[in-house]
């Protein structure tokens, strides 16, 4: 049964951090991260395949707001009861759109998320993580 959540992450909150939290107190155990709202401060990271690591860039709002015009993604909780989040966003500033893997994301002044929760067919399906 898909059940979903609709989630305020709240101003000055990390993403990751919250999400986490959220997916424990409610026990849930893997899906869908769909968001739209604001940041302060990104890091937004790119796959690079020579060395295996994200190669990342760090994106501070300044007197703006980096707009999340797209959040995507996926959770699931691991055996060992870690929960796993993988983000993508799609930020903008006046002039300027980036794009890439969150690595991390400081709220401001909120993020609106919905978490479709799909099961623990998530965790089975992403062993890579």
């Amino acid at each position: 049964m898909v059940i979903v959540y609709a989630v305020k992450i709240p101003e000055k909150s990390t993403i990751h951090d919250f999400l986490k939290e959220y997916i424990l107190s409610r026990g849930l155990k893997g899906g869908i991260i769909l968001g739209i709202g604001g940041l302060e401060y990104a890091e937004v990271g790119h796959f690079d395949p020579a060395s295996r690591r994200y190669l990342i860039r760090e994106i501070k709002a300044g007197e703006t707001v980096l707009e999340v015009s797209s959040m995507t993604g996926n959770y699931l909780v691991k055996q060992d009861g870690d929960v796993s989040v993988h983000v993508h966003v799609t930020l903008a500033t006046p002039g300027n759109v980036l794009a890439g893997h969150l690595v991390k994301g400081i709220v401001n002044p909120f993020i609106e998320a919905f978490l479709v929760e799909l099961g623990s067919d998530v965790e089975k399906a992403f062993t890579h993580r």
